[in-house]
């Protein structure tokens, strides 16, 4: 039987010794010469007909080398279930002893959760802020669809941009005698300034098919590696003028365009969303202070490999939103690691909430049921729309669906937290409280 020795090197790692029998040793190495003395060519004799020591003096080593790995592989898995551990990351190994003949004995240096006590976490305070919507910010709204739903009528009396216009354009981006960027028929607000490199506001007084050329210098802190520190190079050409017709706001806008019968109507609902996407803010920046108190009253250690893998996933969320300005693969590797270091302590702070809560959740015996978690699968899909069956493919994998219950499982118990904590509602302009406890 595997011998295993444990011992606590600090909060989140384990040192394991383990010893593998000789008898378990000698049947393994056996084994692997019979696959071999069947499977093996060895020239002078028939197959299966090698003399094991001439096997022995071919492959001897590369046969005790797999032997020894497959049996600490095996045995590893063995000593982990029997200290009832749950790894977190790769194992350290380091073989200490593996002769010829005599037992295996080898060291594991593993990361597993830390023991966490919750303490402190009911009847938390927090101020839950709610922004007060004004007439601007609604008209504001409104005008945002009235934008959205603009129609673009050809310039044909004159051939000079202007302010306003929106011009089908060209361009290129140049660094250092390199191409970093092209465009072709993007279409941009001249005078606006919201386009690579400002393009719009260079384009007044611009003729249609003359070229504009410009230079930028980026900060050397810009996000984007290929711009960070340099001066680029615009080269733009206009191929076409249009100017933007908005459709009236009126009572027909409301009828058309917003499923109301009036504009007042469509005013009352356009308050309605800027004040629930308010409330669902201030929600969040309720949950977000709680969750600072309690990494305030809870300093643990964390496991190096969780914050690795968090800390990656963080870098993967920014790859995944930069779009067009994600740089290219030759500078990917010096982006990501730039972006590591940036997120590692943000990594490092979500893992020790995890761990807070998951151990709340443990404390007060809460629980997340298989049809929680095939409801929550199903609606991740529907989210993701042509993409919803590569979402149900992925949580088919149980490491996936686990990772998913225990992020449900820390949302029950951060909602207990909330649900327990005295909230006092104010109105974040005039700071006058309207509320008791939880609003």
């Amino acid at each position: 039987m595997t011998k295993v020795a444990m011992e606590t090197v600090d909060a989140v790692r384990r040192r394991l010794d383990v010893e593998v029998p000789e008898s378990d040793v000698r049947a393994e190495i056996e084994r692997a010469y019979e696959v071999l003395r069947r499977k093996a060519k060895v020239r002078g004799f028939r197959p299966g007909h090698a003399p094991r020591a001439v096997l022995e003096r071919l492959f001897g080593d590369q046969v005790r080398a797999d032997a020894f790995g497959k049996l600490i592989q095996q045995s590893y898995q063995e000593a982990v279930r029997q200290q009832q551990l749950t790894p977190v990351g790769q194992p350290e190994i380091i073989t200490e002893s593996a002769p010829p003949s005599g037992p295996l004995r080898y060291s594991v240096t593993l990361e597993v959760k830390p023991e966490v006590l919750a303490s402190g976490y009911s009847g938390l305070a927090a101020e839950r802020a709610v922004k007060v919507v004004s007439d601007a910010e609604v008209e504001q709204l409104l005008s945002g669809l009235q934008e959205s739903l603009a129609q673009l009528r050809p310039v044909t009396d004159r051939i000079t941009a202007r302010a306003g216009d929106i011009a089908t354009v060209d361009y290129e981006a140049h660094a250092e005698g390199r191409l970093i960027g092209r465009g072709e028929g993007r279409l941009v607000e001249v005078g606006g300034g919201a386009t690579p490199g400002g393009l719009g506001a260079h384009l007044e007084g611009a003729d249609v098919g003359s070229e504009v050329g410009f230079e930028v210098d980026y900060p050397p802190d810009d996000p984007n590696p290929d711009l960070a520190g340099r001066r680029v190079s615009f080269h733009a050409v206009i191929r076409a003028l249009a100017l933007k017709e908005l459709p009236p706001l009126d009572d027909e806008f409301a009828k058309d365009h917003g499923e109301c019968e009036t504009l007042e109507e469509l005013r009352a609902r356009a308050r309605q969303q800027l004040e629930a996407a308010g409330a669902r803010e201030a929600d969040g920046a309720v949950r977000a202070a709680l969750v600072e108190q309690l990494l305030q009253a809870h300093e643990i250690e964390v496991p190096r490999a969780m914050v690795e893998r968090r800390t990656e996933a963080l870098v993967d969320d920014v790859m995944d939103h930069l779009g067009p300005r994600r740089p290219p693969a030759s500078r990917e590797g010096e982006f990501r690691a730039k972006l590591r270091e940036e997120l590692a302590t943000r990594a490092r702070n979500q893992v020790r909430a995890a761990l807070v809560l998951e151990a709340i959740a443990r404390q007060e015996h809460l629980t997340v049921g298989d049809e929680e978690v095939d409801v929550q699968i199903g609606r991740l899909a529907e989210r993701a729309g042509n993409a919803r069956e590569r979402v149900r493919a992925l949580y088919q994998e149980p490491a996936a669906r686990e990772n998913l219950r225990m992020q449900m499982l820390q949302e029950r118990a951060l909602d207990l937290v909330v649900e327990q904590a005295h909230i006092r509602t104010v109105d974040r302009t005039s700071s006058v409280a309207d509320g008791g406890r939880n609003g």
